[in-house]
């Protein structure tokens, strides 16, 4: 997707496996990405947001429960979540 010019937002409700995921993408060679988790400051959680609506970044990595959180993030192509839960209502 990212070859093809696309930008991805990736959620997970595990962190850990989020991680894995910034690993995988990491060896594949990409560098630049955003990652956020309920660990994630706000301030530097607004900036991350900010940057990406500006075209940083090509894929932002979200845990479910934080990014719940009154983030609009319309700057993306492609929506993957990684463990879809039980109720698509709640996604």
């Amino acid at each position: 997707m990212v070859e093809q010019g696309n930008r991805v937002l990736v959620f997970s409700q595990f962190t850990s496996y989020l991680k894995m995921a910034r690993e995988v993408i990491q060896k594949a060679g990409m560098k630049e990405m955003f990652y956020l988790d309920g660990s994630t400051p706000s301030k530097e959680r607004q900036g991350m947001v900010e940057a990406f609506q500006n075209g940083k970044g090509q894929v932002f990595l979200i845990s479910l429960k934080a990014g719940g959180l009154g983030l609009n993030l319309t700057g993306t192509n492609y929506v993957i979540h990684l463990d879809p839960w039980w109720n698509p209502a709640i996604e």
